[in-house]
This record gives C-alpha cells, sequence and structure tokens, in this order.
C-alpha cells in the first residue's frame, strides 16, 4: 500500500512537471517575445528543480546509509553469531523493508532527474529554436 502511494506521488509529479514543460515550451506568433524574455527565467526554474531533487537524492542515500548503520549496530547488541558472513548481513539488511522502500525512492527520484537533465538540454536548445522562428518571421514579412 505504502509503496503504491509513493509511486502515485511519483507520477503525480512527473505528470506535473510535463504539463508545466508543455507550457514553458509552447511558442507562437502571440508569446514569442514574452517567451525570449522568459527564458531565462524558465531555465532557472528547471534547473533548480533538477538540484532540488538532486540534494533530495543525496539525502535518501544519508538516510538510507545512516540506517544501515542502525540496524548493524541493532544486530551487534543483540548479538550476531559470529561466522555469519559480512555479505550475508548486507543482504539481510538490504532485504529489509525500509531499506528497500528507500532504495525505491532512490530509484524514482533518479529516473526524474535523468528527466529534468534532459529537460535541461532541450531549455538550452530554446535559444536557438526562438532565433530560428525570430528569422522566419522576418523572412515571411519581407
Amino acid at each position: 500500500m505504502l509503496l503504491y502511494l509513493i509511486l502515485n506521488l511519483f507520477m503525480d509529479i512527473f505528470e506535473k512537471y510535463q504539463e508545466e514543460i508543455k507550457e514553458d515550451t509552447r511558442i507562437d506568433q502571440l508569446n514569442l517575445m514574452e517567451k525570449q524574455l522568459m527564458l531565462p527565467a524558465i531555465k532557472h526554474k528547471w534547473v533548480a528543480r533538477l538540484f532540488e531533487n538532486k540534494r533530495t537524492r543525496n539525502s535518501l542515500e544519508r538516510k538510507k546509509k545512516e540506517l544501515k548503520e542502525e540496524v548493524l549496530k541493532s544486530f551487534q547488541k543483540n548479538g550476531v553469531p559470529t561466522g555469519i558472513p559480512k555479505s550475508a548481513l548486507d543482504e539481510k539488511i538490504e532485504s529489509s523493508e525500509s531499506i528497500q522502500k528507500i532504495n525505491q525512492d532512490i530509484e524514482d527520484i533518479s529516473t526524474l532527474i535523468q528527466y529534468l537533465e534532459k529537460v535541461e538540454t532541450i531549455f538550452k536548445s530554446m535559444t536557438y529554436d526562438i532565433k530560428n522562428i525570430t528569422e522566419i518571421s522576418k523572412l515571411e514579412m519581407s
């Protein structure tokens, strides 16, 4: 149930971003000047979102590391039998529900980061797109 809620939250954010990007990249004759003037602010908005999500991923990775250390300490406190290989202990920790949830969150946010990196590339090229649209408009008027 919790995984379903997290997945829905991720999809909601993704869909929200898609709609905003669609609006931010929509250029026509009426809004050409506005988009040209707003492009630096639009680029900044998406770069900020990219870095916000990278910070969130880093925070999740730190939380995962802390959680693994806590679990390991609790195992040691409760007397982990000697002779259990570290790899088996790590596997047991990785299979815990809380670590799997964090792994899923990290995977989702990493996907969103990849998407935002591609969006950043789109906005980098918009300067050239706007220039080309302006040139076409000039040619049509002459």
